[in-house]
């Protein structure tokens, strides 16, 4: 019985992990005392949303191409995927407007185009920072200004 119990835990922890990011999720129990968990409030009542979160990226910020051409002569468009609670996204913010430098937030939770772009580039977590065709997931200064200078 414990076996099976552990399997069916694991297999609703892989039904989580596999679930969109921002679709509303469902948890109640049944009459027998199990646990479900579904995309669909059951017909009867008694289900609780459960709150999925986005988390702020930790531990050095990662930079890699986004595949994108590079734009011409013109300076690279930047774009910043954020929260409004994320100490990296605000440290971030902070850097971009204390050098004068343009750029285009999103927030990913209160924007739907936020929202859109965020599942489009897989994000797992903010900032997502958009320099012509760089990424960076998190936040790091000196590779920030790295980005600038190459793009």
């Amino acid at each position: 019985m414990l076996l099976t119990a552990a399997r069916i835990l694991l297999l609703c922890a892989a039904a989580l992990a596999a679930l969109p990011v921002f679709a509303q999720l469902y948890r109640w129990t049944d009459e027998k005392g199990v646990i479900h968990y579904s995309d669909k409030a059951p017909e009867k009542g008694g289900a609780k949303a459960v709150e999925v979160k986005i988390n702020s990226y930790s531990g050095p910020a990662t930079v890699s191409s986004t595949g994108a051409p590079a734009g011409g002569a013109a300076k690279p468009k930047v774009k910043m995927l954020a929260t409004a609670w994320c100490g990296y996204c605000a440290r971030a913010r902070a850097y971009l407007n204390s050098r004068g430098i343009p750029f285009e937030e999103l927030d990913v939770e209160k924007s739907a185009q936020g929202k859109q772009e965020y599942r489009d580039l897989k994000g797992r977590g903010v900032p997502i920072i958009l320099v012509g065709n760089q990424r960076m997931n998190g936040y790091d200064q000196a590779r920030l200004e790295s980005m600038l200078r190459a793009a």
